[in-house]
C-alpha cells in the first residue's frame, strides 16, 4: 500500500516535468522574437538570415518550441480525461513517460538553439564565440554522464 508520503512524491515528479516544458516553451517562444543580430528596420526580416548558424538557431528553437508545447498540450489532455475518470494507471504511466521524454528532448534542442545564436551574433569575436560552444556542448555530456552512473547502478542492483 503506498504512502501519503510517497503519493506526495510521485505528484511532484509528474508535476516537474511540466514545470520544465513550461520553460522551455517560454524561453524558446521569446527567444524566437527576439532574433539574435535584431531586425532589418526597413523589411522587419533578421538581420543574420544567410548565416548558417542562424538557420541552426531558429531550427532548433523551433524544435525545442513544438517538444515542449507538446508535452504541455499532452499533460492537459491527460488532466482532463482525468477529471473524467477515464485515466487508468497504465495510461497514465504513459502520458507521464511521453511528456517527460518530449521535455528531456526540448531542452537538449534549446541549448544548441543558445550555442548557434550565440555563435551568429558573436562570430566576429572567434575565440569568444568558440568559446561559448565549448561551454554549451559540454552541457550535452553532464546529463550522458549521469545517464550513465545511473545505468551502471541499475545493473548492479
Amino acid at each position: 500500500m503506498m504512502k501519503e508520503e510517497d503519493l506526495s512524491i510521485t505528484e511532484s515528479g509528474i508535476e516537474a516535468p511540466i514545470v520544465v516544458a513550461a520553460l522551455v516553451a517560454t524561453v524558446t517562444f521569446a527567444a524566437a522574437f527576439t532574433m539574435p543580430g535584431g531586425y532589418k528596420n526597413e523589411q522587419g526580416t533578421a538581420v543574420l538570415i544567410k548565416n548558417a548558424a542562424f538557420a541552426v538557431f531558429v531550427i532548433s528553437d523551433a524544435i525545442a518550441m513544438v517538444l515542449s508545447t507538446s508535452a504541455l498540450f499532452m499533460h492537459f489532455y491527460w488532466a482532463l480525461l482525468g477529471k473524467r475518470g477515464q485515466v487508468e494507471e497504465d495510461i497514465k504511466e504513459n502520458f507521464s513517460g511521453w511528456t517527460s521524454t518530449l521535455t528531456a528532448w526540448a531542452i537538449p534542442a534549446m541549448v544548441i538553439a543558445f550555442i548557434t545564436g550565440s555563435y551568429a551574433v558573436l562570430a566576429p569575436s572567434l575565440w569568444l564565440a568558440i568559446t561559448i560552444c565549448f561551454i554549451g556542448v559540454a552541457f550535452i555530456f553532464f546529463p550522458y554522464k549521469a545517464f550513465i552512473v545511473e545505468f551502471r547502478t541499475v545493473l548492479e542492483d
